[in-house]
């Protein structure tokens, strides 16, 4: 489940790529705006037919390159690129060497934002064991941030299946950070998906959806679904029911919570 705009529909990501368009056209160097445009179009390629995606998928590709060339530093283009050049075939100018040039920039200007874009890489390459030592070796250079123990949490979670790792991760995350709050909602889906600690993911979540995150930590849609599917798994269905509605609200085009929805209804 993705965040930012993922919860619009096409017609608001055409307003949007009218938005950035004139904003560019006032200021032709303005770095966010050609990122956000790419955004834009990437989200309209992935929703257009055959016909339409190259044409879009170009104009991504020609808006993050703009928004890195004015502004190196602007580490999300970078990411764009990364995940562009993996998932685009060759004729569109994809390419596993071009992701992994992306991730050296990243770390020569982040290294623990570097980390995380080299495991981004070697995940999508099916390279397991190279990706899961990016993260191994953050917390190992880092033992004392708690967003490098979130991200191997995460990590343990997702492929590994390592309860008990992941859970010691997102512990020392807050102990280290309590006000750290996408551990909270890492809690939650880590209770869901490993069965158990249903009353502290529960707990977890409901803490975060009362904080209000920034552009850059899990939106509401994620920590009420993650809500849901621990009530869901409890058996309570009239509360996971809500829960998955109010995902909804929020984020109307995914999937993922629509199927969740059918199953409790």
């Amino acid at each position: 489940m993705t965040a930012g705009m993922a919860a619009l529909d096409a017609e608001h990501y055409d307003k949007a790529v009218q938005i950035f368009t004139k904003v560019i056209a006032a200021q032709p160097k303005n770095a966010e705006a050609h990122f956000r445009r790419g955004v834009a179009y990437g989200e309209l390629a992935q929703r257009a037919g055959i016909l339409k995606q190259a044409s879009l998928a170009s104009k991504t590709k020609t808006d993050f390159e703009r928004a890195v060339a004015l502004d190196p530093n602007l580490l999300e283009a970078r990411w764009g690129l990364i995940n562009f050049y993996l998932l685009a075939p060759g004729f569109m100018g994809g390419g596993d060497d071009k992701a992994i040039a992306q991730a050296a920039q990243i770390k020569k200007r982040d290294a623990l934002a570097g980390y995380r874009a080299y495991a981004r890489v070697y995940t999508h390459q099916k390279k397991t064991d190279l990706a899961r030592k990016e993260y191994v070796d953050a917390v190992r250079e880092n033992p004392k941030s708690a967003e490098a123990r979130y991200m191997l949490a995460g990590f343990l979670i997702n492929n590994d299946k390592n309860w008990s790792g992941s859970l010691h991760e997102l512990d020392m995350a807050l102990t280290l950070d309590p006000a750290f709050m996408p551990a909270y909602v890492r809690l939650g889906a880590h209770a869901a998906l490993s069965e158990s600690n249903y009353a502290r993911g529960e707990e977890a979540l409901r803490k975060y959806l009362t904080h209000k995150p920034d552009d850059n930590e899990p939106p509401h849609a994620m920590a009420w679904y993650w809500l849901g599917l621990v009530q869901e798994k409890q058996g309570k269905k009239k509360e996971a029911k809500h829960s998955y509605q109010s995902a909804l609200k929020l984020a109307p085009n995914e999937k993922q919570i629509k199927e969740a929805l059918k199953r409790v209804n």
